[in-house]
């Protein structure tokens, strides 16, 4: 075991540095009484100190243990003083703790009187396993010491450190991984350097060379000011002259997006066909990259996908109500771009099996289109309307804009609402087609009725 003893340069504190451990073997555990003979079974540490002045001293002790219950080491003073330094309730294992306690109580300080001149101190183990490494006496007792003790020199250390930036220099460009390079230094010793981008604290170091390994990456490109603060063991803190750089990382052009529409078109069958049974939907798409899918509808209802060309779905037409439906396609292309096909109107009419006693029902329901009225003008929402009859009762009616199935309506009063702003500033024709419940479906189309729609300001026109 061995100690060294170093004069604190502030008056009235003096700092014992001792490295070594007590308690190295498991003895018995004695209480804290009187030490005579100093017992010397777990170590014993000598050392000479001088106090500049007479008077009573706070002796402070820093210590470890595993064992909260076993935290305290005898301190003897010119063979003739003999105390128990203890820690107080609550000690954390294994952790550095400072304590000031004699006698195994929390309301007695352990201070001891000196005379101004050299004393002998020896310290000795008294419970197994217990770590010290640093000793104060000072006649500071307000000071509670922290970290190395260091804070508790008296009177108080107020002189800050000093603290520069040496790489990089001024005007340097950076890029990439960067090392911020410090140097700092104290009347009495540093405690950490940070350092700080633009005023944001970017890193801390604790130990001599400083440095700071910065990625400009996460910095913006352009100029910024570099700064690094000192701070010492006291709290005083010094911050350094700004640096001034420039950030200039490599920048990497990202491709041009993919905004062109795939083109896409219903090949067959062709408008106004009459389907029946088993139908062939074949559709034509191309994109300048490449086309990802095509969906085929029926009346706005996905029917089928086919992700190769040649593009088509098979329709059952028998799941299909009979009368007028109305087919497109959807192209998608990798970049997601999507185009629509303009419809194509075809009329489902599969076989009607009649029985002897069934009459096949060939009237065509009555129907008239009431809203808009002709050469109206529009604007905003329009509400479709149309009244509607037949003897075996409606089943729907569809309404159109420029032959275009906009909306259906299975119910009376029938109607449909839109915008006419998704419609151009001309005219337009309108019209409704009932369809009846009859086995036949018999169909009907309205009058077609012109309005013209005439919005304020430019819009654009519907697809």
């Amino acid at each position: 075991m061995t100690i060294s003893n170093t004069m604190n340069k502030k008056t009235t504190t003096f700092l014992l540095a001792i490295t070594c451990l007590f308690a190295l073997s498991a003895h018995p555990s004695s209480a804290s009484a009187a030490c005579t003979p100093l017992p010397t079974t777990r170590g014993t540490v000598t050392s000479t100190v001088t106090a500049p002045a007479s008077g009573t001293y706070r002796v402070w002790s820093r210590i470890k243990t595993a064992d909260v219950t076993k935290n305290s080491f005898y301190l003897q003073v010119d063979d003739t003083t003999c105390n128990v330094a203890v820690a107080a309730n609550g000690i954390t294992a294994n952790t550095w703790t400072w304590v000031d306690y004699q006698a195994a109580t929390t309301t007695n300080k352990l201070d001891v009187a000196l005379t101004a001149g050299a004393h002998t101190l020896i310290m000795a183990g008294k419970d197994d396993n217990v770590e010290l490494d640093r000793i104060i006496l000072t006649q500071d007792t307000t000071c509670i010491p922290t970290g190395t003790g260091d804070n508790c020199a008296y009177p108080p250390d107020t002189t800050p450190p000093t603290v520069a930036i040496t790489a990089p220099t001024t005007n340097t460009s950076l890029t990439g991984t960067t090392t911020v390079a410090v140097t700092a230094t104290d009347d009495v010793a540093v405690a950490k350097v940070e350092v700080y981008v633009d005023g944001v604290l970017k890193a801390s170091d604790t130990a001599s060379p400083y440095s700071a390994t910065l990625d400009t990456a996460t910095i913006t490109d352009g100029a910024h000011s570099l700064t690094a603060k000192a701070y010492d063991v006291a709290g005083n803190v010094q911050t350094s002259s700004s640096v001034s750089v420039s950030v200039k990382n490599a920048v990497t052009v990202a491709p041009t997006p993919d905004t062109t529409l795939p083109t896409v078109s219903i090949t067959a069958p062709i408008a106004n066909a009459i389907l029946a049974g088993t139908t062939t939907v074949s559709v034509s798409a191309s994109d300048n990259i490449g086309v990802a899918k095509v969906e085929v509808y029926v009346d706005g209802v996905i029917k089928a996908t086919d992700i190769a060309t040649p593009y088509s779905a098979t329709l059952d037409t028998t799941t299909i109500t009979d009368g007028t439906h109305s087919l497109n396609a959807k192209a998608y292309d990798a970049a997601g771009n999507v185009q629509t096909s303009a419809p194509v109107s075809v009329s489902v009419k599969n076989a009607v099996t009649v029985t002897p006693t069934q009459t096949v029902d060939s009237t065509a329901p009555a129907v008239t289109l009431t809203a808009p009225a002709s050469g109206n003008s529009l604007s905003g929402m329009l509400n479709l309307t149309a009244t509607a009859s037949d003897a075996s009762g409606i089943k729907q009616v569809q309404f159109y804009v420029d032959n275009v199935l906009v909306g259906t309506d299975t119910t009376t009063p029938y109607s449909f609402s839109i915008d006419t702003t998704t419609l151009s500033n001309a005219t337009h024709s309108f019209k409704a087609v009932a369809t009846d419940n009859s086995t036949s479906a018999n169909t009907a189309t309205s009058t077609t009725v012109s309005a013209t729609v005439l919005n304020h300001g430019s819009k654009p026109k519907r697809r």
